[in-house]
């Protein structure tokens, strides 16, 4: 467990209240924002209750931490925080694969220098976490149809198209997305294997403590 000086240090430089289960924390995923917290919580709860993985993120007390934007010196001083405190610790963040590329490369170079740090980097296979909601599922609770692809701004779509800020899109569908539709939207070929994306990560992630 981390020393309670460092830990002082850690939960006043990142903001990170007391609440957040940082104090008994045994690992560390370093995310950009609050709904990559909601994306990541849910989907391993989501899949411990169906039987796809042995635990959600709180059972093996490893804590979502926000960094803001990989480009922030807020982010390398996490780096080091989490270092500090003695937990095994890795990175999650959207690719934004068809967005900025100056942002794309930004992401691949923090993704290399985390990397040599003898830590594991996760980046989305899609743009942006907006872009694993499923369409039926926003259609079902709005009644408005919409369609995004893998790549584009689905955050930006879905909001204009029911009618809410885009920050607040994730939060609002992803709770309701049962684990067969986010096995669904996850899943990804490689050459004739058919893979499942979150499963992979999220028994990475679990799997940190052990």
């Amino acid at each position: 467990m981390p020393d309670d000086d460092v830990l002082k240090e850690a939960t006043e430089s990142l903001g990170v209240l007391p609440e957040t289960g940082m104090e008994r924390a045994k690992g560390i995923v370093l995310v950009e924002g609050k709904s990559d917290v909601t994306f990541l919580r849910h989907a391993a709860s989501s899949f411990k209750q169906s039987g796809v993985l042995p635990a959600s993120l709180e059972d093996v007390k490893i804590v979502p931490v926000l960094i803001g934007g990989c480009g922030s010196v807020k982010h390398w001083v996490t780096l080091n925080l989490a270092n500090d405190l003695g937990l095994p610790w890795c990175v999650f963040l959207d690719s934004n694969i068809g967005g900025d590329p100056a942002q794309v490369l930004s992401i691949q170079k923090r993704k290399k220098e985390v990397e040599e740090a003898g830590k594991v980097f996760f980046a989305t296979r899609k743009r942006e976490i907006e872009n694993y909601l499923c369409p039926d599922l926003i259609e079902e609770i709005t009644g408005v149809a919409v369609t995004f692809t893998d790549t584009c701004d689905a955050k930006k779509i879905i909001g204009r198209a029911v009618g809410m800020k885009p920050d607040n899109v994730l939060d609002k569908f992803w709770p309701q997305m049962t684990a067969e539709r986010i096995i669904s939207r996850s899943t990804y070929h490689d050459g004739t294997q058919e893979r499942i994306e979150l499963i992979e990560i999220l028994s990475d992630i679990i799997s940190m403590t052990r």
